[in-house]
């Protein structure tokens, strides 16, 4: 294993960024963008008074200067810096001016000092005069830089420079997952399903619920003894879930995803809204997981499935009671168990009406 410290001026690291030479590759960091823009200004006008900022720590894949980097924690920081130097915001209109102090000496060799003030607020990097963006630039970074760790070693590390950050217990749960396993449920989340109908805030997404979610699928499906659903047990299950991996489980919960989208009846925003939000889901996966075990009596198509959604998403999930097992409590076992077993009810007694119909 290998450590040391380098620095690195923001235009260096600004420049890696672009050229995919640093990237932020580890699963069990938290989504970029969780800053609103108080604290991205804050970071800026930090810069540029020349304030000391925490070092960022850096995989390095080899111990030659060519090798390539991976951010292990500074992501908030670096993002915002680079989106910054895109012109991807604006300052607060609040930030102080910058006072710039040059120091040369007269002809007997006395200081002279040259004060020079710019305004900052509500100003893009592009509209910054260029003495304060050569100061941004300039600005040097702490970089420590780590070679030759475990992935077990690079995760303990990580808990460690954030032991004291604030981590939403969903976002908690990712790290508990470890590298490995966190990056196949990464994959997971960036399925058609959770990229194109599953309905979540931009801040829930930040927030780590869509893992939280199929986190909460993996459980319904797997031989877990969960309490309730509430996020500790939701973190209980992802430790158990690093101690012992269970790969069939990741896979199939990946295939049941990638089948729902197959079968969700056509888009309908409105629909959508109310039945694809992250209660519903972990139950529309435990429904579709039973059509497996209804076909050996009813045969189910995914057609004859599809049809069933749509009455679901319209009519059934307000008449069969569903509803009764939502709003306050929702996350309790007997709420979960009560929605579970009455879509199942609901898809039984569509399959037996197919069934007659059929003359079966």
């Amino acid at each position: 294993m290998e450590k040391r410290t380098q620095n690195y001026n923001l235009e260096e690291i600004i420049e890696r960024m672009e050229k995919k030479k640093l990237t932020f590759d580890y699963p069990i960091q938290r989504e970029s963008g969780q800053w609103d823009k108080s604290q991205k200004s804050l970071l800026i006008d930090s810069i540029l008074n020349g304030f000391f900022l925490p070092e960022i720590y850096i995989i390095r894949e080899g111990t030659e200067d060519f090798a390539p980097m991976s951010v292990l924690d500074g992501k908030q920081r670096l993002t915002t810096l680079y989106e910054f130097a895109k012109d991807g915001f604006a300052l607060a209109n609040d930030l102080d001016d910058v006072t710039i102090v040059d120091v040369s000496f007269d002809e007997d060799k006395n200081p002279v000092k040259e004060e020079r003030t710019y305004s900052i607020a509500k100003k893009k990097f592009s509209e910054l005069d260029q003495e304060i963006q050569k100061v941004f630039n300039k600005y040097k970074l702490e970089v420590k830089l780590l070679a030759g760790f475990s992935d077990e070693q690079i995760e303990d590390q990580f808990y460690r420079l954030n032991n004291g950050s604030i981590f939403t217990k969903s976002q908690k749960a990712n790290v508990k997952l470890g590298t490995e396993i966190a990056g196949k449920i990464k994959a997971i989340e960036e399925c058609d399903f959770f990229e194109n109908r599953a309905v979540f805030t931009n801040l829930q997404r930040k927030r780590g619920e869509v893992v939280s979610c199929i986190l909460q699928s993996m459980m319904l499906l797997s031989e877990f003894k969960y309490r309730s659903f509430a996020a500790g047990e939701v973190v209980r299950f992802a430790e158990k879930l690093n101690e012992a991996p269970d790969y069939e489980l990741i896979d199939k919960t990946k295939d049941l995803f990638d089948r729902l989208f197959c079968v969700l009846p056509p888009y309908n925003k409105e629909l959508d809204k109310n039945c694809l939000k992250k209660i519903h889901i972990p139950i529309l996966v435990k429904n579709l997981d039973t059509i497996d075990k209804l076909n050996v009596d009813y045969d189910l198509t995914d057609d004859e499935y599809t049809e069933f959604l749509k009455k679901w998403f319209e009519v059934w999930n307000d008449t069969s009671g569903y509803l009764d097992f939502c709003g306050q409590g929702s996350t309790g076992k007997a709420k979960v168990e009560g929605r579970i077993e009455t879509m199942k009810k609901e898809l039984r007694e569509y399959a037996i009406q197919l069934a007659m119909g059929k003359g079966v």
